[in-house]
């Protein structure tokens, strides 16, 4: 009876490479690898051919997911019917532990090139950012932090003065460096350039707030807390700092961020309770992408007296800025503007909030809240829901309830295709 163990590689990324080398020769049989965009790779690759996970022969022992960050492979899998048991997690230390894979990786490598990665991906990164997450609590003057208030202050502003509110997160950063971050909007040097005279106005009733990531993560999650620590390396804070006015008071962007990322689950609810202050008796006007569709599927706008919506495109939406801006403009001003589309939301915001609006950039709580109802500790596809954050969160299949899709469709006031 042959030992020789099949498996297959999940990934065709750096990751793969690094599985290869830990291989037992002789041992273990590589049949091919699956990937989610197999399609772009019909001449296979290494001389193996890469599939879909559909389309994979089920005489195998293992498939071994090469990708770093594998929780979102992790679920595909599992939700496609494949048994832990046959799934090896390859940057996962716990997996390098468990004696049954090492007849088809090699123990003392693939133990050693994990270790390597935790230290450049974890340790590293936290040694680095240490001192500021430290030096937030003494406040000494070699630090510099910006002035940012929480969200409660800014929620009571929103609801007792009528304010506006921009937020601005790594996307808009990067793209003011004329930087490709987010996948849902290209790089354009109008959009930069907006983007930072928004970023540096002072207009009246307009709450600008950037995230509170600077000093201390003791609210985050771990592994919230790590993403941070591996995005605000010492170049891209100084860049931050560049951008800045380190004399301005701002109020904390993650306010419409209250569940998946805080540490604190217990409390969820009260902040998402607070948010609904905002649009409570309220006729709500929603500008938002075509496959966003905020409120729909859940009660997050049931306090509302009204809700319609403005439809714009999903991706790249400052293509038909000027289309999107005079379709607001056509709104009563007693409304209150709620728009979840990108970077594009920053600029349409100051530009209602200037024109006597209320606009409120809103981003990506309704996902939020979608997570906090399913009680969901990592972030997740949502049925028929784009979710910028996970793997082929931007494929969206159109499966709404019938009643659901009425009440949505009857919302609709304009739409502005891509």
């Amino acid at each position: 009876m042959s030992t020789m163990k099949k498996i297959y590689i999940f990934g065709v990324g750096k990751g793969k490479d690094i599985v290869r080398q830990c291989i037992r020769e002789g041992e273990t049989e590589l049949t091919g690898y699956i990937d989610n965009a197999a399609d772009c790779y019909s001449q296979g690759v290494d001389g193996l051919p890469v599939l879909h996970l559909g389309e994979i022969v089920d005489d195998y022992d293992y498939i071994i997911i090469s990708v770093m960050q594998y929780q979102d492979i992790l679920q595909q899998l599992i939700e496609n019917g494949i048994k832990g048991s046959r799934i090896i997690k390859f940057f996962d230390m716990e997996d390098t532990l468990n004696p049954i894979f090492w007849a088809a990786l090699d123990k003392n490598s693939w133990q050693l090139e994990v270790l390597m990665y935790t230290y450049r991906n974890t340790t590293f990164y936290r040694q680095q950012n240490l001192r500021y997450e430290i030096a937030d609590s003494i406040r000494k003057e070699e630090f510099v932090f910006p002035t940012i208030l929480p969200a409660p202050e800014a929620i009571d502003r929103i609801c007792e003065e009528r304010a506006s509110l921009v937020r601005f997160g790594d996307g808009e950063f990067s793209l003011m460096k004329m930087q490709q971050r987010a996948k849902y909007q290209e790089t354009d040097g109008k959009l930069a350039r907006r983007l930072q005279e928004v970023l540096h106005a002072n207009v009246d009733n307009l709450l600008v707030a950037i995230a509170d990531i600077y000093g201390s993560l003791e609210r985050f999650t771990e592994s919230a807390a790590e993403a941070v620590r591996h995005y605000l390396t010492p170049d891209v804070r100084a860049e931050h700092m560049e951008l800045l006015e380190l004399d301005r008071t701002y109020y904390d962007a993650l306010l419409s961020r209250p569940y998946v990322m805080l540490k604190d689950k217990e409390k969820a609810g009260e902040r998402f309770e607070s948010l609904k202050r905002i649009w409570e008796g309220r006729d709500v006007v929603i500008i938002e992408g075509s496959r966003t569709r905020m409120g729909v599927g859940n009660n997050l706008f049931d306090n509302a007296l009204s809700v319609c919506r403005i439809i714009a495109p999903s991706e790249n939406a400052f293509r038909r800025y000027a289309d999107i801006l005079d379709t607001a403009l056509t709104m009563e001003k007693e409304k209150l503007i709620l728009i979840s589309l990108g970077p594009t939301a920053k600029i349409l915001t100051y530009d209602l909030c200037s024109a006597g609006y209320q606009a409120v950039d809103i981003g990506h709580l309704d996902i939020e809240y979608e997570w906090f109802l399913r009680g969901v500790r990592e972030r997740c596809n949502i049925p028929y829901k784009y979710v910028q954050e996970v793997r082929n969160g931007e494929i969206v299949a159109d499966n709404m309830e019938a009643a659901e899709l009425a009440i949505y469709q009857s919302q609709i006031l304009a739409v502005i295709d891509e």
